[in-house]
């Protein structure tokens, strides 16, 4: 991998997230969802089928009520007798054997699930004497319940210490508001019993009309579901409903049902801890999601990290290419684009190379001629022969001052006329110092210079005479030109791996008009070639143009001037440079 992550690394990261991760996730999530929607739905629609049927089978139980009392409706015998046709104890008793028992009897042993008869009649000598009758009085409902007697009600035992319930029902006669008689089914619980028992691991409950009668195979936890939803079980079901409530929590399925128009509820209580809250579809999903990731992650590295890794090393490559010199990739080529551009890169490389020497080569030659233009500028044509005379004759005729101008005058000449380009900065210094001195003996008090020099060892080096200029400039324009005294300063200081020259007079400086013509003259050399005055600054733009071909565009000349104020000259050279 690579020291640090790139911006296309991380871009290509950020499409991967985008492209790739989220939305196999995404994906992955919506076909586990869906599919674990379809299973439950499936499950769901299988277990309400199954209460239907249940539903269906204890109503079918439950309707046998309404059948019994058609057969007891039906009785002929039974009719008279409710309705005091017999009131001699002879013809009730006739009556009873030859047609009313034998139909008790029926109906006892067609229905198991009937624990016992009650005929409340009107007939008190009938309720006195035979059996399964009672007196109206003693039946066990309040007066608000005889108006539901028209159709029957269902009603829960509380006569009794067994569990049952009873289906009420009257002998109507018109005005349909006169009860002759009224019929009681007892039921046991074997009806629910046989029902339960098929479901050996649920929970059951029954209610009959909001109130628990029955229940089977109830536990501690059954319990506490049960508090939880009963509300919502009882009291929310409507008439001849279904409902289906699937407990994650608690990992177990609550159904109920109604019975006979929502009298009856029952609800039922089944653990499923391996159908619908399985975590194996969520496995087998996530690890499907995580096999596509990584097939895709690896098609994706194959396809696109790859080809970027290349090119980061590339420009990696190229960032560290800071010389005059390129160096070619060494890395491994791909068979693409990517391949294609680094062998285009190498081409490039080798083309810029063989161009770069052959330029550096034609700037060289370039630079030596221009150097010596520049250098013949300065170089005056005398002999050292006429000068070595002058300076014995002034020392024969004891002309010591004479002897001292010849002898420093002799030395700037061979100075200037050497073919060195690059000289010791500690020589440009004394070169300059032997100037000032031949200054001082011919101006004698007109001027004072102050020098500031740090400390110099061989390898500092700068061209020739741009200090020397510097100050010559200082007398060409001002020392000579003006009556005044004028203070100079010289300081050469090192900043880095520059040295910089500083020149500062007083004196009558430079106007702002001029000051402004020399900076625009300094960057466009093109335009000087119009200036045919004396002063036109030829030593400022020479010290320029020799540096900026020396050490580049970024050491130049500059100047500064408040006129009869101050004027300050710089120059920057640097220590490193090419031995011509």
């Amino acid at each position: 991998m690579f020291s640090k992550v790139t911006k296309l690394q991380t871009r290509f990261f950020i499409c991967y997230i985008l492209a790739i991760f989220i939305p196999i996730m995404f994906l992955s999530s919506m076909i586990y969802y869906y599919h674990n929607d379809q299973r439950t739905k499936e499950y769901l629609n299988e277990k309400k089928n199954s209460l239907i049927t249940e539903q269906n089978y204890l109503m079918n139980q439950l309707d046998d009520a309404q059948i019994h009392f058609n057969q007891l409706k039906s009785n002929y015998e039974l009719q008279k007798l409710l309705r005091g046709f017999y009131s001699k104890e002879q013809e009730i008793v006739y009556a009873y054997n030859s047609q009313i028992y034998s139909l008790l009897s029926n109906i006892f042993l067609y229905d198991t699930n009937i624990s016992g008869i009650t005929i409340y009649a009107e007939n008190r000598k009938a309720a006195e004497i035979l059996r399964f009758f009672e007196t109206v009085d003693s039946i066990p409902l309040g007066s608000d319940s005889y108006s539901g007697l028209i159709d029957g009600f269902w009603s829960v035992d509380t006569d009794g210490e067994a569990t049952g319930f009873s289906f009420y029902k009257g002998f109507t006669n018109p005005p349909m508001t006169v009860f002759p008689g009224i019929a009681r089914l007892n039921y046991n619980s074997n009806i629910f019993d046989s029902y339960a028992q098929e479901n050996p691991d649920t929970a059951v409950y029954v209610y009959l009309n909001g109130k628990l009668m029955y229940e089977y195979n109830v536990s501690a936890e059954t319990t506490l579901c049960m508090e939880d939803y009963e509300k919502q079980l009882i009291c929310g079901m409507r008439k001849e409903t279904v409902m289906i409530i699937p407990d994650a929590q608690k990992r177990c399925i609550l159904s109920s049902f109604t019975l006979n128009d929502g009298v009856f509820q029952v609800v039922k209580i089944t653990p499923e801890p391996g159908n619908i809250f399985s975590y194996r579809p969520f496995l087998l999903s996530f690890l499907v999601s995580i096999f596509i990731l990584i097939c895709a992650s690896i098609i994706m590295f194959l396809l696109i990290f790859r080809p970027f890794k290349n090119i980061v090393r590339l420009s990696e490559h190229m960032n560290r290419q800071n010389t005059h010199t390129l160096t070619p990739y060494t890395g491994m080529l791909s068979k693409d684009e990517t391949g294609d551009l680094i062998l285009s890169f190498n081409q490039m490389t080798e083309r810029i190379n063989e161009l770069s020497s052959s330029l550096l080569n034609n700037e060289m030659q370039l630079k030596n001629a221009q150097i010596e233009a520049l250098q013949a500028q300065l170089n005056p044509h005398f002999f050292y022969g006429t000068l070595e005379s002058i300076r014995m004759i002034a020392e024969a005729s004891h002309q010591e001052l004479i002897s001292e101008i010849t002898f420093a005058f002799g030395k700037l000449m061979r100075y200037s006329l050497s073919r060195e380009y690059l000289v010791p900065v500690s020589i440009e210094i004394d070169m300059t110092q032997q100037y000032v001195s031949i200054q001082e003996k011919r101006l004698v008090s007109r001027f004072d210079v102050e020098w500031e020099l740090c400390e110099l060892d061989e390898k500092w080096r700068c061209p020739k005479f741009v200090l020397f200029s510097m100050v010559e400039n200082v007398f060409s324009h001002n020392v000579s030109k003006c009556r005044n005294f004028i203070q100079i300063s010289v300081s050469v200081t090192k900043e880095g791996e520059d040295l910089i020259f500083t020149v500062s007079n007083t004196g009558p400086g430079v106007s702002q008009g001029r000051l402004e013509e020399l900076h625009y003259l300094l960057e466009h050399p093109r335009e000087r070639d119009t200036m045919k005055s004396e002063n036109n600054g030829r030593s400022i733009f020479n010290i320029s143009d020799r540096l900026k071909l020396f050490y580049g565009e970024g050491y130049h000349f500059t100047i500064e001037s408040e006129e009869n104020v101050l004027t300050t000259c710089s120059v920057r050279i640097h220590k490193h440079f090419i031995d011509f």
